[in-house]
């Protein structure tokens, strides 16, 4: 379930987008923080990233353009010690793939791919 706090932000990705078809391919990718077991914080991930580039998909972004990982806790932008780090690594991150951009797409070490159609 995407929070509805979030559909502005999700309509301005699919603007830029749809606006910009020399982006090829995007990658979708679904975090989390640390509490909970590890399978249950990959589960979290995919379950996130699958709603996102679904909601793309069906506000006319093609499935060719897009694939989507869930990185569980794998990847955390901040510590897990504080209420506010956690927070920040609950999140779902967007990466340019196709054209790579010159300083190379990021690794997928420790997220695992979703399957999108």
């Amino acid at each position: 379930m995407i929070l509805k706090q979030s559909n502005d932000v999700l309509v301005e990705v699919g603007a830029t987008i749809a606006a910009n078809k020399q982006i090829k391919r995007i990658r979708v990718e679904g975090h989390t923080d640390d509490r909970g077991n590890d399978a249950k914080n990959m589960d979290l991930s995919k379950r996130r990233a699958r709603s996102v580039a679904k909601w793309l998909m069906d506000s006319g972004i093609a499935a060719e353009r897009l694939e989507a990982y869930g990185c569980g806790e794998n990847v955390p932008l901040e510590s897990n010690t504080t209420n506010a780090g956690r927070q920040a690594n609950r999140r779902v991150e967007f990466h340019i793939v196709d054209p790579a951009p010159k300083s190379g797409v990021r690794s997928t070490d420790g997220c695992e791919p979703i399957e999108l159609q």
